[in-house]
């Protein structure tokens, strides 16, 4: 079998000497580890090229770099028939995404759409996208029994709820690759890394990724400010940035409740370092409104720190409630106040859940064990 992964979206993706686990990627080696010969197709505004990226013994990943029309974050590949054509499956992204509906039209046994989004009142603007979309296009999909792959249970109903068969659309999940996560650096060198390690005795609380409204920044800075009143011996690292605007803001905020010199906060790091970063964490927090699936949950629940995050795409799939970690549907500060400090006075609680957590990730959502189910929903759809 032979499969093409298909970004369509008009975003570069480096992938020589790439800091990012880039999800095509980590899937299309895991993919070649199973003997499934693995290609991948990304936009580029720049020169089009082809770059070789060899997976240990088992050959090699062709990253094929094209030129695209793009509009509205659509990507539609112009003269790819022929590659298109050597492949048994081909994997375009987002069910609204005209690329992926031409690749339905054109070659329907071999098309199988990867699905990530779901319905949110956060989403306005997509929610009016998909509206217009399918008063046009969806018909297709449901005429010829488009293949689906849903990204978490929450995408998964997503599309059922258009009227697409529940026996087209399979659930995967998203892996993690481990490998863009550790350095071979005996020490990580990073500025919030050694202020972590330094500060013993402290309840360690971690934010990664960006500042912006969805992911309730404020809301975070209004927990600390309140568990800070009940225990001083607990510290905020954030780690990432954001529109210029929103991080003043935030801070800004976080200088209003007195907190803005107890939060350690670092705009970059390096992937490759984070796993020394999550290791140090107690607390993970991540109230976001909306969520695809959220990386940052696997990086955390791997490296054995507690979540507490909202119901989104990836915690719906991922946490099982007080089991592997917290999902608390509310942005009440008081609930996710209470949580922490509860949790952080039982050792055994804070033991049991962040073990959980670290094995439900080694267990299932590897990109070694999510290729597994990828390769199962590709036989659905192609007999070789």
């Amino acid at each position: 079998m032979k499969v093409l992964i298909i970004r369509n979206y008009p975003s570069y993706m480096a992938v020589r000497n790439n800091t990012y686990n880039i999800q095509e990627l980590g899937l299309a080696k895991a993919l070649m580890k199973k003997g499934i010969l693995c290609d991948i197709l990304f936009w580029t505004d720049k020169e089009e090229t082809t770059q070789i990226i060899p997976v240990d013994n088992f050959g090699v990943i062709s990253v094929f770099y094209k030129h695209g029309k793009s509009m509205l974050k659509n990507t539609v590949f112009v003269g790819c028939e022929k590659l298109f054509d050597e492949y048994d499956i081909l994997q375009p992204c987002e069910y609204n995404q005209i690329q992926a509906w031409l690749l339905a039209r054109k070659y329907p046994r071999k098309t199988v759409i990867y699905h990530g989004p779901y319905y949110s009142k956060f989403n306005e603007r997509y929610n009016l996208m998909c509206k217009i979309f399918d008063m046009f296009f969806l018909r297709t999909y449901l005429k010829q029994g488009t293949k689906f792959i849903a990204k978490s249970g929450m995408a998964r109903e997503f599309l059922l709820n258009k009227g697409i068969d529940d026996k087209n659309v399979g659930v995967t999940g998203v892996g993690l690759d481990i490998e863009m996560l550790s350095s071979k650096l005996k020490e990580c060198s990073e500025p919030l890394y050694i202020k972590m390690k330094q500060e013993t005795g402290y309840i360690k609380m971690l934010y990664v990724g960006r500042f912006e409204e969805r992911r309730n920044i404020l809301f975070i800075f209004d927990i600390y400010k309140m568990v800070l009143e009940i225990n001083s011996q607990i510290r905020l690292y954030m780690i990432g940035t954001g529109d210029e605007e929103y991080v003043k803001k935030s801070f800004d905020y976080a200088k209003e409740l007195g907190i803005e010199d107890n939060i350690v906060w670092q705009e970059i790091m390096e992937q490759k370092y984070l796993s020394e970063v999550y290791k140090l964490a107690d607390f993970f927090l991540l109230p976001t409104e909306y969520e695809i699936f959220g990386m940052v949950l696997l990086e955390a629940m791997y490296y054995n720190t507690v979540v507490l995050t909202t119901r989104n795409g990836g915690s719906s799939t991922l946490i099982e409630d007080r089991k592997n970690g917290f999902i608390i549907d509310e942005l009440d500060i008081d609930a996710w106040v209470q949580c922490i400090l509860r949790t952080s006075l039982d050792v055994n609680l804070m033991n049991s859940i962040s073990e959980s957590a670290c094995n439900t990730v080694s267990n299932f959502y590897t990109w070694s064990h999510v290729a597994d189910a990828f390769i199962e929903q590709y036989l659905g759809v192609v007999d070789l």
